[in-house]
Formats: structure tokens, C-alpha cells, sequence
């Protein structure tokens, strides 16, 4: 183990992981976010920092296991946080996946939408 995957919550070989794998690959798993029930995280299993150190294969094997592990949820919206102040706050790069449903405020809105509305600045739409 190096020195990056030594304290990393999400590498599973330092035997840090809190929770419950719902669906997994050869590449990477899927877990209900900790602090945000209802939420989804989806980890690499390898240790990567930036997209640019995942391997161009990673994202055909997610492409299979999203959709496998949420069943028959129809709106979410994946993303993942890039920075401190992009909201992330563990180094192993991680991909939320956020279910949506009808009759909520932020029913309809994208992120970028949101995200606008929450910081005061309108969202210009094409």
C-alpha cells in the first residue's frame, strides 16, 4: 500500500470502508452514501485522485453497474465533487448518484440550476 492509500476511506484494502457494497465489479463498487441516505456513491476500486487516472475501461464497467443496482429509478443524477470547493472532502475520487422524484422543490432542476439558485445568480438557459 502507498502512502495515498494508507488513510483513504474508499480503498478497500486498508480495510477502512464504512458500509455495505450493493453492487460491485471488477473495477468498482457501488454504497449507499453514509450521510446521505437515499444517496448513492460509486467508487473505483483502484485509488484515483483525477478522471484523467482512471482507466478508460472503468467507465464501460459503470455503465453496466449504475443501472443494475438502482432497478427501476428513472431520474437521478450522477456527479461528483472536484475540489475543496466543489465540495470534496476524501481524495479518492468518487461519483455521487442522487435520485430525483416528482413533487419536490428541486423537481425538474438540474445541478447547474441548483446550484445557481442556492449561490443567488441566475442560470442563463439556451
Amino acid at each position: 500500500m502507498n502512502r495515498q492509500t494508507v488513510n483513504c476511506p474508499f480503498c478497500l484494502q486498508n480495510n477502512m470502508f464504512e458500509g455495505a457494497i450493493i453492487a460491485e465489479s471488477d473495477k468498482g463498487f457501488m454504497t449507499e452514501a453514509l450521510r446521505n441516505p437515499g444517496c448513492y456513491l460509486v467508487v473505483p476500486k483502484a485509488h484515483a485522485e483525477t478522471i484523467a487516472e482512471l482507466p478508460d475501461d472503468w467507465w464501460k464497467e459503470m455503465k453496466a453497474l449504475v443501472p443494475s443496482a438502482l432497478g427501476p429509478q428513472n431520474s437521478y443524477n450522477i456527479s461528483f465533487n472536484y475540489g475543496a470547493d466543489a465540495g470534496q472532502t476524501v481524495s479518492h475520487l468518487h461519483f455521487w448518484i442522487i435520485p430525483r422524484e416528482a413533487g419536490k422543490t428541486s423537481s425538474g432542476k438540474g445541478l447547474a440550476r441548483l446550484i445557481s439558485e442556492a449561490d443567488g445568480m441566475p442560470l442563463a438557459l439556451e
